[in-house]
C-alpha cells in the first residue's frame, strides 16, 4: 500500500507510480464519501476550494496543509 493515504500525508513524492495513486485516490474518495459524500465535496470545492486556488479567499489552515505536502 505504498500509495495510501499514511504515505500521502508524508509527502507527495512518495507517490512514485500510478499504482500508488490509484491507491490514494481510492482512499481519498472513500474518505471523502464516507464522511461528508459528494454533494458536500462539491459545495465546499466551489465555495472555498477554488476561491483559495485562485487567490480570491485566504487559504485556511486545511489549504496550507495540503499546499505544504503538495510541495513536498
Amino acid at each position: 500500500m505504498a500509495g495510501s493515504y499514511q504515505h500521502l500525508r508524508s509527502g507527495w513524492s512518495h507517490i512514485e507510480n500510478m499504482g500508488d495513486a490509484y491507491e490514494s485516490t481510492e482512499e481519498l474518495l472513500w474518505l471523502v464519501q464516507r464522511a461528508i459524500g459528494t454533494k458536500e465535496a462539491k459545495r465546499l470545492l466551489d465555495a472555498e476550494f477554488y476561491p483559495m486556488k485562485r487567490g480570491e479567499m485566504k487559504p485556511d489552515a486545511a489549504m496550507l496543509f495540503v499546499e505544504t505536502k503538495m510541495s513536498a
